[in-house]
């Protein structure tokens, strides 16, 4: 069988378990009373590598399982309101530079308490940095919380994180070449991946009723979602230039076209598109990881430290700065809760400083459970503290601000 044909085959059987067999999962995690996104990660850790091993994973598959994910974050952005969320985005920034201090503060300090030098246990800390939201966001669209003050601030914290571990990977990147930091580069990655984030929201905000517009008027089938999605996919390749993360762009994307003419029926498909194909991601996430290689006894109270500090991280930065911004205590638990998983980053800071021989096997190790742990915890933890406690449509900061659903 040819190269291109083995890879359709393993395609169909991807699709297979995304469209059935996870629906199974899911339809149980439901009638448990637990988020659906469970058994997608279920679905992976059983029949992917971790167990049974019939899950095949190939760049085809994490390509197409990283564009479902695009997705559900462009519709994550076209859900959220342009005008609140911008001008909240200042404290979305005060938090970001909180939960990031603290969880890369927590592991660089596990790091020196192990024995790991200064440089490595950089990349520790790295490793406890980044909040993947992808969980975190599917769970709030099925409980319905996405549009509320503690949903945009998870997503607004989602998208300057995720400029903080670009600013992560460019400072190690100098620290493992230069054995310093080389802060111009660093600078022109924090100014360069900002502006043009920045442009693309306002760019999209100010045009986007135009696009919409001008798209209704050709004469063929869905060309309103046709060209939005366009406009997606266009955007997400271009700044690949600039080192900027296509689930970021997904979301400026979405975000500026939140309040553009036709918006609501283009989200209506969207979410129908991003429901069915983003289940594949969370599959091949889990999918991905043998959980048996990564249980070496001689490193379990290191893996458990990095585990707790994974947790305590995000708690403490998040949670704590929230509340003295001003959050109610159960808002900014909310908020603290959604930035616990780990997935792409923490893998990759793991393995930078592995491929470096600045780190060993075990903290690689140590960033495959966290991504297991933190993922399969965040959803009923997240259902859990949004079902008991109070609703709050609006929420009044300390500094006078008002962050509004």
């Amino acid at each position: 069988m040819g190269g291109e044909e083995e890879l359709l085959y393993d395609l169909f059987l991807a699709l297979f378990f995304a469209f059935v067999v996870a629906r199974v999962f899911e339809e149980l995690m439901a009638r448990l009373g637990q988020p659906t996104v469970i058994g997608d990660l279920l679905t992976g850790l059983i029949f992917g590598a971790s167990f049974l091993g019939w899950y095949p994973v190939n760049d085809m598959i994490r390509a197409l399982s990283t564009f479902g994910i695009v997705l559900l974050l462009f519709y994550a952005g076209i859900e959220t309101h342009y005008s609140d969320f911008m001008r909240s985005l200042p404290y979305y920034g005060i938090i970001t530079v909180g939960e990031a201090l603290a969880a890369f503060g927590l592991g660089y300090t596990i790091g020196i308490l192990w024995g790991y030098p200064p440089r490595s246990a950089y990349f520790i800390g790295a490793v406890l940095e980044a909040t993947s939201v992808s969980v975190s966001v599917k769970t709030l669209i099925e409980i319905k919380k996405l549009n509320t003050p503690e949903g945009y601030t998870v997503m607004g914290i989602a998208v300057l994180d995720d400029l903080t571990a670009l600013i992560t990977i460019v400072a190690g990147a100098s620290l493992i070449h230069e054995a310093t930091f080389d802060i111009p580069a660093i600078a022109k990655v924090i100014i360069i991946a900002f502006l043009v984030w920045l442009a693309i929201v306002l760019g999209i905000h100010r045009f986007g009723s135009y696009i919409t517009k001008a798209a209704s008027y050709l004469h063929t089938d869905e060309s309103i979602l046709a060209t939005v999605l366009g406009l997606l996919v266009g955007l997400a390749f271009i700044v690949k230039y600039v080192n900027l993360s296509p689930l970021v762009v997904a979301y400026a994307t979405g975000l500026g076209l939140s309040e553009a003419w036709g918006s609501k029926t283009v989200s209506d498909k969207i979410r129908i598109l991003a429901v069915l194909f983003s289940v594949l991601f969370f599959i091949t996430t889990t999918a991905a990881i043998d959980i048996k290689k990564a249980l070496t006894p001689e490193y379990i109270p290191f893996y458990l430290a990095m585990i707790i500090a994974a947790f305590i991280g995000k708690l403490l930065g998040g949670g704590l700065t929230s509340f003295l911004l001003g959050y109610p205590a159960r808002a900014a638990l909310r908020v603290s809760i959604g930035l616990f998983p780990r997935a792409e980053f923490c893998l990759i800071a793991a393995y930078i400083g592995y491929s470096a021989g600045l780190l060993g096997p075990e903290v690689y190790l140590a960033a495959i459970l966290i991504t297991i742990v933190t993922n399969f915890a965040t959803p009923p933890l997240l259902k859990y503290v949004y079902t008991y406690g109070p609703v709050y449509k609006e929420i009044k900061l300390r500094l006078g601000k008002t962050i509004k659903a």
